[in-house]
């Protein structure tokens, strides 16, 4: 396998995009029927919280909610960041999979309740990370990994640099990961 860095990966995205002709958003929607189809795989039919940051990871979250929505399964996206703050892909995502009727809410928490018997879908943050995680996203995270949810990670654990490894403040603990690569 190749191993690109997040700005390699970037690059790549855009070649692609202008040289190819293919859009962010189907980018995305290959992205998110991927994961959705690894959980399928891996779980049995059962309720689903997908953590979405406002960036393109958080729009691939919510491309797995609806996908999973669509095969019957329980699924809720908390979105952690406000409507005017979402990327433009993600806006996108998340007006389409409003009128899919998938259960979405805007707010920078999470309960006991939320996580109890859910699987957890975790798009806060992706290859695109640029800072330490602090505040209220640390407390997020800290409370999915004190909880007895499986996790999956879309992309890369929230928390971990891509290009180094290094946790950066606080990192969600997943049981998988799935991410994308060059063949």
């Amino acid at each position: 396998m190749n191993v690109v860095t997040a700005e390699e990966m970037r690059e790549i995205d855009r070649i692609t995009i202008k040289n190819y002709g293919i859009s962010g958003t189907v980018l995305m929607e290959r992205a998110g029927l991927a994961v959705a189809e690894k959980i399928r795989e891996l779980y049995e039919r059962r309720k689903v919280i997908v953590l979405s940051g406002g960036g393109n990871n958080g729009g691939d979250g919510i491309v797995v909610a609806r996908n999973l929505h669509e095969w019957g399964w329980n699924v809720k996206i908390t979105l952690l960041s406000g409507e005017n703050k979402l990327s433009p892909d993600c806006l996108l995502q998340y007006k389409t999979a409003k009128k899919a009727g998938v259960a979405i809410e805007f707010r920078d928490y999470i309960t006991d309740k939320d996580l109890q018997s859910a699987l957890v879908v975790d798009a806060i943050f992706g290859t695109g990370l640029s800072k330490n995680i602090s505040g209220k996203t640390a407390e997020i995270i800290s409370f999915i990994n004190a909880s007895d949810s499986p996790v999956i990670s879309v992309d890369i654990p929230s928390g971990i640099s891509s290009d180094t490894g290094q946790i950066t403040g606080e990192a969600v603990r997943a049981d998988y990961t799935v991410t994308f690569g060059l063949p």
